[in-house]
């Protein structure tokens, strides 16, 4: 009963429960932000191997499109949405029957860490849930029009929640867009959260083989954006620590942002013996220069994530080719899509 509860208040945007998601259509990932609008298509299959990679891709927007986390120019943004998917072979009406999942970026989300309260009944709750995340922004306190709320669990005993607020601006903006491409938004999450989801079905043993490089040491993803630092870590496919600094990890100088990784992961009472980085928006160059930077400052190894790792390329689909940096980008929307997944029964989280 409190799962249930908890996945009812845990996607921001209460409009967006009227929108129920199909057993039959694929799973979507759509994510905008200052380097660009990123995609990633889900299919389920028979057998062991459960999902399909049937689509992929990265368009980047012009600067004026975004002013921080808000989509000021959705004409546009929804322009260069159709075009990726027009370049990579899918049409709106392809994704009719598709659940759609779209991602907040972390610097427009307000977010507190607080004590599960076990005394409380269900009902009590998700009151007392949305009440909590809604005094995270400016007002007293009750949930109105003006903002969306959001909970998850923050450890894996289950111990502690995480809660979410926003401006319902930012949702709403990523809605229209979509909805002016011909797309229906089913949930909306956090851009963080789906990085760890898409790294810890990256890493989680297929039923028919082993993961290659998979160690017993805890591994970590640096998830490096334009706005944010946020370095998760992970035992087996379980999130045991996180932290987060605000700082220009794309923009900035690398050894500043090494410096940063250094300082947060000394903060975390589970230290990594590897780090995996998903930035947004970096170039090759860019990336290459991150991880050897946080290599140094660390001391371990550091390498690019690829979300895609266990997805077999499409052919005619999605990009012949990707650079290491194109497809860490696709981490979030890959998070996504395999949260549209879940969503439809699929087990992936």
């Amino acid at each position: 009963m409190i799962e249930a509860v908890l996945r009812s208040v845990r996607h921001m945007g209460g409009q967006l429960a009227a929108a129920l998601p199909r057993a039959w259509g694929g799973g979507c990932g759509i994510h905008f932000d200052a380097g660009g609008v990123h995609f990633v298509r889900l299919a389920r299959v028979a057998g062991l191997a459960r999902l399909r990679l049937t689509g992929y891709g990265s368009a980047v927007l012009d600067d004026d499109i975004l002013r921080g986390a808000l989509i000021v120019k959705p004409e546009a943004a929804a322009r260069c949405l159709e075009e990726l998917l027009e370049r990579i072979g899918i049409s709106a009406q392809d994704l009719r029957d598709d659940t759609i999942v779209a991602a907040l970026p972390a610097h427009g989300l307000k977010t507190q860490i607080v004590d599960y309260p076990a005394d409380l009944p269900p009902r009590a709750l998700r009151a007392w849930c949305e009440r909590r995340a809604a005094l995270l922004l400016p007002g007293n306190g009750d949930p109105d029009l003006r903002n969306r709320v959001g909970v998850t669990w923050a450890d894996p005993r289950n111990h502690r929640l995480r809660l979410y607020a926003c401006e319902a601006d930012l949702v709403d903006d990523r809605v229209a867009v979509l909805e002016m491409s011909g797309l229906r938004v089913h949930a909306v999450d956090g851009a963080h959260e789906a990085g760890r989801r898409a790294f810890r079905w990256a890493w989680q043993k297929a039923d028919d083989a082993p993961v290659p490089e998979r160690t017993d040491t805890p591994m970590a993803l640096l998830q490096v954006d334009a706005h944010d630092l946020d370095l998760s870590v992970f035992d087996s496919d379980t999130c045991v620590a996180d932290a987060r600094e605000r700082f220009d990890g794309v923009g900035g100088h690398p050894d500043a942002l090494a410096s940063v990784v250094r300082e947060l992961a000394g903060k975390l009472p589970v230290g990594p013996g590897v780090i995996y980085v998903a930035a947004q928006g970096a170039s090759p160059g860019e990336l290459v220069a991150i991880c050897d930077a946080v290599s140094g400052a660390c001391g371990m190894p550091v390498r690019p994530f690829d979300p895609l790792r266990r997805f077999e390329t499409p052919g005619p689909a999605g990009p012949r080719r990707q650079t290491f940096a194109q497809r860490t980008s696709l981490a979030v929307p890959c998070g996504l899509a395999l949260r549209a997944m879940s969503m439809q029964g699929v087990a992936c989280e």
